[in-house]
This record gives C-alpha cells, sequence and structure tokens, in this order.
C-alpha cells in the first residue's frame, strides 16, 4: 500500500510540474504581453475580466492584430462613449485607430454560429445549431453597420472642423469562430469581415499616401480619450439603452 501510495505522490507532482510548464511555456507570455499591452493600460480590464468577458475578448483581438501600427505612430483607443442626440443617451465605439491614412472605426461582433444580415434591415441574425434533432437557437443583434454610421457621424460631431476631409473608414469585424451565412450588402459604406482578414484590409488602406501628421493624429486621440474613461454607472446605462432599441 505504502509502494502505491508512493506512485500516486510521484504522478501527482509529475502532473503539477507539467502544468506548471504549460503555464509557463503557454500562457505566461501571453499574460506578460497583455498586462503590457495599450488595451489594458487604458480599459484598465484585468485577463482575468477579458477572459470572461466575450466583448472584451473581441476588442483586444483586434488590437492584437493592428498593435503593430503603434511603432508607426498610430493610436488606439477602446470603448469610446460619444453623446447621441440630446436625451443624455450615448453610443460606444469599440476600437478606433487613429493613423496617417485616417481614422479606422470598428465594430466588434465577437459571435459564433451562423450570421444573416440585410445592409437595410434594423436587425440581424445569430444562428447557434443545437444538435441534431434540435432546433437552432436565434438571436436578433442591432445591425452593425447602422451602428457603425451613427458611432461615425457622432465623431464628426464631437471632432467637428478637426475632421474636415479626414478618411474615415467603417469597419465590421466578426469573430473567426461565426460563419458570415447570408450577408445582402448593397453599398460601400462599411466593410464587413471576419477577424482573420483584418491585417490584410488594414494593410491595403495603409499604403496609400499619409493624411494625417503626426501632431494631427496626437491632437485627435487627447480629444478622444477623456470620452474612453467613463464611470460604471454611465456604461450600465449605455446597454439599458442599447436594450430598448432591440
Amino acid at each position: 500500500m505504502d509502494f502505491l501510495f508512493d506512485e500516486y505522490i510521484i504522478l501527482f507532482r509529475f502532473g503539477i510540474g507539467i502544468l506548471l510548464f504549460l503555464f509557463v511555456i503557454y500562457f505566461l507570455p501571453k499574460y506578460i504581453a497583455y498586462t503590457l499591452s495599450t488595451y489594458r493600460k487604458d480599459t484598465k480590464k484585468s485577463a482575468f475580466k477579458v477572459l470572461n468577458d466575450v466583448g472584451a475578448q473581441g476588442e483586444y483581438r483586434i488590437y492584437k492584430c493592428l498593435r503593430k501600427y503603434e511603432k508607426q505612430g498610430a493610436r488606439f483607443l477602446f470603448n469610446t462613449y460619444l453623446p447621441k442626440g440630446e436625451n443624455g443617451e450615448t453610443t460606444e465605439i469599440d476600437v478606433i485607430m487613429i493613423c496617417y491614412q485616417g481614422i479606422f472605426v470598428f465594430e466588434s461582433k465577437n459571435y459564433s454560429g451562423w450570421i444573416f444580415g440585410n445592409e437595410k434591415y434594423k436587425t440581424w441574425t445569430q444562428t447557434l445549431p443545437q444538435g441534431k434533432g434540435r432546433k437552432a437557437k436565434k438571436e436578433k443583434f442591432l445591425n452593425p453597420i447602422m451602428q457603425n454610421k451613427l458611432h461615425i457621424e457622432c465623431l464628426q460631431e464631437v471632432l467637428g472642423d478637426d475632421l474636415e476631409n479626414v478618411p474615415i473608414f467603417s469597419v465590421v469585424v466578426f469573430s473567426n469562430r461565426c460563419e458570415l451565412k447570408k450577408l445582402e450588402l448593397s453599398s460601400n459604406e462599411a466593410v464587413v469581415i471576419k477577424r482573420e482578414k483584418l491585417p490584410l484590409l488594414v494593410k491595403k488602406y495603409c499604403k496609400v499616401k499619409p493624411f494625417l501628421t503626426y501632431e494631427k493624429i496626437e491632437e485627435l486621440y487627447k480629444t478622444l480619450y477623456p470620452l474612453t474613461q467613463f464611470s460604471d454607472e454611465v456604461k450600465k446605462k449605455h446597454i439599458e439603452d442599447i436594450q430598448k432599441h432591440l
């Protein structure tokens, strides 16, 4: 019996050792990269909170895809709350990237399942298969192209003359886990893609001649940054307002 007990202890210690090894090799570098990221510094969201928040994961992954542009002078803003009309409501931009070529406004949809949508309809549909013999679960969500159009209109209102002739790119980013099953897009108001295609898209846009100067990028960033630092009460009210429109 003592011999078997000793074997169990050895196996237990071996298992713990493997887990620690995997943590150091795989998870620790990711954790360090996150804690040093602009996303962590600006949003103040812990790694644990992001792991348990699908929306935050989508925002961070957009940033991860594009953070190399920081070395080229780009600035990122996350969860920017802009006033919408005169009724006290706000609209939230998930991710903004200001770079020499203009301003990218990203609407993040970190969804799984099948996505169906028409650019002219108020809501789109997420369909989640439930297995053989079970009816698929369907969820409605606001048309992300319309959402981003409103975001840009509010952004223009806040920045005013500072945005004169500045190129603005509207990009809706879905998770790699979903399938864009049927999207009916009739205009060029926004690009709708899965996240895996985001780096190539932005690279294409950033090949054009620079439009903004370093000083202008910093000016726009400093104007918008305070709009990312709102209380939890404001954020809660924003979510409640969204639910009213579904």
